[in-house]
Formats: structure tokens, C-alpha cells, sequence
């Protein structure tokens, strides 16, 4: 696969979709990632070679169009002096560098097609990273609250054994009723945890989607004040 190929599939990728569809999102979005980022190095190159094209060329055009002016003064100044065989040599130079020119200019508009093309693969191929290290950051978050859901829940079916077994050994009375009230207290405590670390989580990952709204909107705002400063 070429990289115009490989670029247009990553940028055409639909990454929520390839998610649900992974045994493991978290490790396919990292090689995502990965994949992205290499073809972005390489993207850069060519989009950088492009545009270079496109700066020899307009070069080139200049050259050639201060060559034209200079052969046609030289065939006047040759037809002044009655040299008309040399005005003709003069004047088929010029005839040819015209024609280079106009060569030069068709392949001006293809290289400008395609350094234009590149530059906006690139920026595409820039957001889909963007994207899907955003990705990878709530897959992260929301590994790491499932993770500390279970530990809770784990610890809650351990205390709630310890109580049944506490309730079957013990002979009752006060004593018993005493250990089966720490055992509740023990898990209130656990649960309380939990409920704390599930909130902590929730308001970190609403802190961080309100600065990327923020960052968004503050980006936008600024390209709506230059474009209407263009206007």
C-alpha cells in the first residue's frame, strides 16, 4: 500500500466504529496512533517536497519570462543594425522559451494541485491524531473507574462473607451482634470510598471535556475574528 493509500484510510477511518468492533480498544487505538503518527513524518516529507516543486517552478517561470523580454529587445536592436539574420536567431530563442514557459505553467497548476492537495491531507491526517489521542484518554479514564468499581465491589463480597461467616460461628448475644455491626460499618466505609472515587473520576473527566470545549471554542472565535478582519 502506497502512502496515498495508507493516508486516505486513516483518514477516512471511522474510529468509534473500529473501536466497538476491537477485542481491545485500548491497544488498537494506541497502534492507531502509532500508525498515524508515522504516516504524518512522511506526509510532511512529501507535502514539503511539494511545495518546494512548486517554488522551483515559479523560478523557473521568471527566468524564462526575463529571457523572453531580453531576446526581444536584443532582436530590435539586431533589426536597428540591419542585421536581420541575427534578429532571426535572437527571435527563435525567444519562440523557444516561450514554449518552455508554457510548459512551465501547466505544470505550475498540476504542482499547486498537488502541494495543495498534501497540506490538507496532512491537516486531516493531523486531526484524526488529535482525535484519537482523545480517544485513548477516555478509554484510559474509563478503564481506570471500571477498575476501581471492581475493587469496590470485591471488597464488599469479601466483607459480606466475613459477615456471614461471623453470623454461623458466633453464639449471639451482644457480642455478636457487635461484630456483625463493625462488619456493617466496614462496608459502609467501603462503599463510601468507592462513591467518593467514582465522583473524583467523573469530575476530572467533566473538568477536562470543559477545557477542550473551551480550547475549541477559543479557537474558533479567533478564526472568526480574522476571517471577518478579511472581509
Amino acid at each position: 500500500m502506497n502512502l496515498i493509500e495508507r493516508i486516505s484510510r486513516l483518514i477516512s477511518a471511522n474510529i468509534n466504529h473500529l473501536l466497538d468492533q476491537a477485542e481491545d480498544p485500548e491497544l488498537m487505538v494506541k497502534q492507531m496512533i502509532r500508525d498515524m503518527e508515522g504516516s504524518i513524518v512522511e506526509l510532511r516529507r512529501e507535502t514539503v517536497r511539494g511545495v518546494a516543486r512548486v517554488k522551483q517552478i515559479e523560478k523557473q517561470i521568471a527566468t524564462s519570462g526575463a529571457q523572453i523580454e531580453e531576446y526581444e529587445k536584443l532582436a530590435k536592436t539586431a533589426l536597428k543594425k540591419g542585421e536581420d539574420d541575427q534578429a532571426r536567431e535572437i527571435l527563435s530563442k525567444k519562440i523557444h522559451t516561450v514554449k518552455v514557459r508554457e510548459t512551465l505553467d501547466k505544470e505550475l497548476v498540476n504542482a499547486r494541485e498537488v502541494a495543495d492537495r498534501l497540506k490538507s491531507d496532512l491537516a486531516r491526517l493531523e486531526d484524526q491524531v488529535q482525535s484519537a489521542r482523545r480517544k485513548k484518554e477516555e478509554l484510559i479514564r474509563r478503564k481506570h473507574l471500571a477498575e476501581a468499581d471492581l475493587r469496590s465491589q470485591e471488597a464488599a463480597r469479601k466483607s459480606t462473607e466475613m459477615i456471614k461467616t461471623s453470623t454461623e460461628t458466633a453464639s449471639g448475644g451482644a457480642a455478636g451482634e457487635s461484630r456483625i455491626a463493625d462488619y456493617e460499618d466496614e462496608i459502609t466505609r467501603i462503599e463510601s470510598i468507592a462513591e467518593a472515587e467514582r465522583e473524583m473520576l467523573q469530575q476530572d473527566v467533566q473538568k477536562e471535556l470543559d477545557l477542550q470545549k473551551l480550547s475549541e471554542d477559543t479557537a474558533i472565535e479567533e478564526e472568526l475574528k480574522r476571517l471577518k478582519g478579511e472581509i
